[in-house]
């Protein structure tokens, strides 16, 4: 089991693509003493690398993971991620507010959260200070500002909308991005369009980092 863990930490390494390195994950699971950190380590992993390919599977895995780690802010923030997949919202925003108690400084947390308030549980109100917060500490991120800036409009702040959204793709946006200006700079009617970007995960070169700080 050693070698296979080595060889699981070597792939995730490497970034080798996550259809390479769930077999070996679903391996150590299986052989693993259930609730060992090895145990945990695999599930948790399945949960995060598999989320978007089958939430329904990752959703199970995270699961597990939150029977023994009932702390764990990753486990919970997958959990919200398969759910929202899967279209069940309010069970994705009550993962999602357990992770973000857990870690209150995550900013992938904060916006994936107030994205899921605005767009899928109609209360933009409610998204404006995790998206504030989720922009201010991630100000490279052009998507969590177009999150923000859907919000705002929402609320009636659309000149306030714009000029966050203008600062974040002023070398060039996405489509969806675009057509979201349009809708800013036609004062954002209500019969417009009601788009911005989907959750955001953690980058995967800084999660476990990321992780350890929120821990601290």
């Amino acid at each position: 089991m050693g070698r296979l863990q080595r060889d699981i930490d070597r792939a995730l390494a490497q970034g080798l693509d996550p259809e390479e390195i769930l077999p070996m994950l679903a391996r150590l699971a299986r052989a693993a003493e259930p609730g060992s950190e090895a145990w945990l380590s695999a599930h948790r992993k399945l949960a995060e690398l598999g989320v978007e390919h089958d939430p329904w599977r990752a959703a199970i895995f995270a699961r597990r993971v939150l029977t023994s780690r009932p702390d764990d802010d990753g486990a919970w923030a997958v959990m919200g991620l398969a759910q929202s997949l899967l279209r069940n919202y309010r069970y994705a925003a009550r993962a999602y507010e357990r992770a973000l108690a857990l870690a209150p400084d995550n900013p992938w947390y904060a916006h994936n959260l107030g994205h899921l308030y605005d767009v899928a549980l109609d209360r933009p109100r409610d998204a404006l200070p995790l998206l504030a917060q989720a922009t201010e500490a991630q100000s490279s991120e052009a998507d969590i500002a177009a999150s923000y800036a859907h919000a705002l409009a929402r609320c009636g702040k659309v000149v306030m909308a714009k000029r966050i959204l203008k600062r974040a793709i002023r070398r060039g946006g996405t489509a969806d991005q675009m057509a979201l200006w349009r809708w800013l700079d036609a004062g954002a009617p209500e019969s417009g369009v009601v788009s911005t970007a989907r959750e955001r995960k953690k980058p995967k070169k800084r999660r476990n980092r990321e992780r350890s700080n929120a821990r601290e």
